[in-house]
């Protein structure tokens, strides 16, 4: 998958975070990547801090969209918010903790 190196990223930030400390956002957020070799599943798990693939039993939020566009956003070549309203980003679930991630990446 081309977006290993934003998958790595997101990983390393989750692992940075301090489990004791003040958190902005607890969520667990099911993104489903579309890449040329099939549909990839990450779990981002912000309420015990953990990052794997698969797919959540209860997700918050469940993300779609392509490779490319989640190496645009993962890079900040193109903000969240303008690919939400392409149409790049679709989201189902929580739609304030899906703006609270947004505000917080």
């Amino acid at each position: 998958m081309k977006c290993d190196a934003v998958v790595e990223k997101i990983k390393a930030r989750v692992a940075g975070i301090d489990a004791s400390g003040t958190r902005k956002v607890l969520g667990v957020f099911q993104l489903n990547i579309e890449a040329a070799d099939g549909l990839h599943e990450l779990v981002v798990d912000l309420k015990d801090l953990k990052v794997y693939e698969g797919k959540a039993a209860n997700a918050d939020v469940v993300i779609n969209m392509k490779d490319e566009d989640f190496i645009a956003v993962g890079t900040k070549a193109v903000s969240v918010h303008d690919a939400v309203e392409q149409g790049k980003v679709k989201m189902t679930g929580d739609e304030a903790l899906f703006q609270a991630l947004v505000d917080a990446i």
